[in-house]
């Protein structure tokens, strides 16, 4: 072939666009990269230059096996999120689910599905049995809580007015009060025991059952009221544990108060022709005076006119 023929040649197959029309010519245009509109392709092996195609499916992202995880189940708790609760003791979830317990200047606990009082900070303390207020009362090392009254709290053998309602201990708490009966005898003169049996011996004439109540026990307020023997047979009643050097101590009577509170009233004491009487009456305490002779000497102590 000629130099000129091939040159013709040369220049049709590029005209041709390199493509292989069948007539076993060569190319002569370079490899394709494998490339085309309609996406990569691959022509040969994968040389790693391409981020590979993902096969998993899109589904799959709730669980390998594509399925949900199942519902908590917490009976016989509570589900409260993603958690099982028990709403009757759990300060974060009292009572209902998201109901978190904050009790002030102390730990939180919940009771019954109700907030509570756990334990008290260092140095306060519940003093009212409040778990609203929390620990309210700061108190010094060797301090106690005093008293508080609320509505709904019972009444207590104490001197005080446990339920607000401007009443001390009333109701005849069983073994709180205790009636002292007056006698009186010829021989003998005024006499006070609790014993009724005691107050109807002898010659003893009964004036006064229950004439007046002391408290049986010793508590805040009250001290004995003592019992006292003299050497003539009679006797007289004194807070005095001695029984002021002039007699025989016998023994509580029972407590007296030593200062009017919760109700209670002045027992006068006079004296007269060796006879010591005693009086809650301003009336009779004036009349003794004015009309047998008898000397008014001081108030022993506070009394209660009933149970």
């Amino acid at each position: 072939m000629s130099r000129g023929t091939w040159l013709l040649l040369a220049l049709a197959a590029c005209a041709d666009g390199g493509r292989d029309d069948g007539s076993g010519t060569a190319s002569t245009e370079p490899a394709a990269t494998g490339t085309d509109a309609s996406g990569p392709t691959s022509t040969g092996p994968d040389t790693g230059d391409d981020p590979p195609t993902s096969t998993t499916d899109a589904s799959s992202s709730s669980g390998a096996s594509g399925v949900d995880d199942p519902p908590l189940v917490c009976d016989p708790l509570t589900t409260c999120g993603v958690q099982c609760v028990d709403l009757m003791t759990d300060p974060a979830n009292c009572g209902q689910c998201g109901i978190s317990c904050v009790i002030p200047r102390a730990t939180a606990a919940c009771s019954v599905g109700q907030c509570a009082l756990g334990e008290c900070d260092d140095g306060w303390f519940d003093c009212d049995e409040d778990p609203n207020n929390g620990c309210e009362q700061a108190l010094a090392p060797g301090q106690m809580c005093g008293l508080v009254c609320k509505p709904d709290k019972a009444e207590a053998c104490n001197l005080f007015d446990d339920n607000c309602d401007g009443q001390c201990d009333e109701g005849a708490l069983p073994g709180c009060r205790v009636g002292v009966h007056r006698s009186s005898s010829p021989t003998l003169g005024h006499f006070y025991t609790t014993d009724a049996a005691e107050a109807m011996s002898g010659d003893f004439t009964p004036e006064s059952l229950n004439f007046y109540y002391l408290y049986s026990a010793a508590g805040a307020g009250v001290v004995p009221f003592y019992r006292c023997l003299k050497p003539n047979g009679r006797r007289f009643y004194t807070t005095s544990g001695t029984c002021e050097n002039a007699a025989t101590l016998e023994g509580p009577l029972g407590h007296i108060a030593t200062d009017p509170q919760c109700g209670a009233v002045p027992l006068f004491r006079l004296y007269g022709a060796g006879d010591h009487f005693y009086t809650t009456s301003e009336a009779e305490r004036d009349g003794a005076v004015a009309m047998y002779g008898y000397q008014y000497e001081a108030v022993a102590g506070y009394v209660w006119a009933g149970p």
